[in-house]
């Protein structure tokens, strides 16, 4: 199945807000019975974070392609309950900044993890071949990397608010 959609992450830190995105990619369900598919994908995911103070502004853009690997519990006609597991892999990661009189774009990917694990738990509704998903990945591994012997609070965990349209078809 198809899928395109918008994500609005963060990343758990102090005064971060959350930063749309778009995520899109394909999954592939098995039905094992009427109430039980088990489904695997591969998403794109843009990722990240905001902070603003006055005139000063920061994004930080973690792109991402995910693994989501899904139990789904048919619990009405069309409506799934999902939950799985979901390690994902950085393909690049930015901060862009503005202060009001210059803006930037630094590369951070070396400053972070390459390997990110998450947890997805979500709805979606299927109606003629169209599935509507609403999804959040409750991030498990820091995202940003730690100095030994420093003790680091604001951990960066990943959070991921997804909503997306999809297209299933019989193989």
């Amino acid at each position: 199945m198809p899928k395109v959609g918008l994500n609005m992450a963060t990343t758990g830190e102090d005064d971060a807000k959350m930063k749309p995105g778009a995520v899109a990619g394909v999954e592939a369900e098995y039905r094992a019975s009427n109430l039980i598919g088990v489904s695997a994908g591969v998403l794109y995911s843009m990722q990240g974070a905001k902070w603003s103070e006055g005139d000063y502004t920061s994004k930080v853009c973690a792109d991402y392609i995910n693994i989501p690997i899904l139990a789904n519990f048919y619990v009405w006609k069309g409506l799934a309950l999902s939950v799985g597991v979901q390690p994902g892999f950085m393909v690049s990661a930015k901060n862009k900044w503005d202060d009001g009189d210059r803006d930037g774009d630094v590369d951070i990917k070396d400053g972070c993890e390459s390997f990110d694990f998450s947890i997805p738990v979500g709805a979606s509704y299927e109606w003629n071949d169209f599935v509507l998903g609403v999804r959040y990945n409750i991030g498990v591994t820091d995202m940003y990397k730690v100095e030994e012997g420093v003790e680091d609070d604001d951990n960066g965990k990943n959070g991921v608010l997804a909503i997306t349209l999809g297209y299933k078809f019989a193989l």
